[in-house]
């Protein structure tokens, strides 16, 4: 009995910790979003004027654990949903369930765009996202190593964005302002229910081409960069190979942070399932590695319209 109790108190020592950990990294860069291996195809959630530019209908389920082995590290869910109509409006719907340490949000947002024929193969859109944000802190059951207290607590806010993206059949690039209002989750000392301007918003930019490499193999080299004022730039360079349209295969390396290994599969052209593993550079030891598994598909119902016929699986 004794063993047991010393066990469980570890346990709940090491939730201390790690909610400390993370709930100070949480309350001092609040506005950081969740970070994706595998955007080229989840790309809705971080940039509204996406929405339509793949296919009459398309769909996303992703999910990712982070820093495997590390006592409330986070997870994150996904859905994202999209469909166009003939005259250049597009409308879909993404939900995004995260979880860390003791906290859980929720955030619900439909999202709206409009494009622009730029050329016979160039396509302009903006796009604006709208929604609301529910979460939970239950830090009332939380240790810390001074043995402090906090109410739990939860509530909800609103959320705004607005974004720009180009393509072609060969190349795509984006801009995006996901959210520019506050999230006052992990704010002990203002109202959960206050509405205002963000201080330090995420900046998206990405950008990827199409190269033929010889008549089986295509070269689909890529990057994201997400600026925050008060955060290093955060750098995504990804070099992705197609071979006969049915495998994907590459690397991704953000700048001072991770490697990944990425392998997906495309089935009739329009199925795809797709697994990341990143291994995180780290001063602290232990296993901060994380897994990603996305399943995404997309139908185009040949309906004659404005839309470029999108090049397939390839962005």
């Amino acid at each position: 009995m004794i063993s047991n109790l010393k066990t469980t108190k570890k346990y709940w020592f090491k939730i201390g910790v790690s909610l400390c950990v993370l709930f100070f990294s949480l309350k001092s860069y609040t506005q950081q979003l969740p970070n994706y291996t595998q955007y080229l195809y989840n790309m809705q959630i971080v940039n509204p004027a996406y929405v339509g530019s793949r296919a009459d209908l398309s769909m996303s389920l992703l999910t990712r654990q982070q820093w495997v082995g590390l006592t409330g590290a986070p997870i994150t869910n996904t859905f994202s949903i999209n469909g166009r109509t003939d005259n250049g409006l597009g409308f879909g719907v993404t939900i995004v369930n995260d979880k860390i340490g003791l906290s859980e949000s929720t955030n619900i947002n439909i999202d709206a765009s409009y494009t622009i024929i730029t050329s016979q193969f160039g396509r302009l859109s903006f796009g604006l996202k709208g929604g609301l944000t529910d979460f939970s802190n239950n830090l009332a059951i939380g240790i810390t190593p001074d043995s402090d207290v906090y109410a739990s607590t939860n509530g909800s806010f609103p959320n705004v964005g607005f974004g720009a993206f180009f393509y072609n059949k060969r190349f795509y690039m984006g801009l995006s302002l996901p959210y520019i209002l506050e999230t006052p989750q992990f704010y002990m000392d203002k109202n959960a229910d206050e509405t205002s301007f963000i201080a330090n918003p995420n900046y998206y930019f990405s950008t990827g081409a199409l190269f033929k490499i010889s008549e089986n193999v295509l070269f689909k080299p890529s990057t994201m960069v997400r600026y925050v004022s008060n955060l290093p730039v955060s750098i995504d360079l990804n070099a992705n190979f197609l071979y006969k349209e049915v495998i994907e295969t590459g690397v991704s390396y953000r700048h001072e942070n991770s490697v990944s290994a990425l392998f997906a599969l495309i089935i009739k052209e329009k199925y795809r399932i797709g697994y990341a593993y990143d291994y995180k550079f780290s001063v602290i030891g232990g296993n901060l590695s994380s897994h990603e598994i996305i399943f995404h598909l997309d139908f185009d119902l040949h309906r004659s319209s404005r839309w470029l016929l999108h090049n397939k699986c390839y962005f």
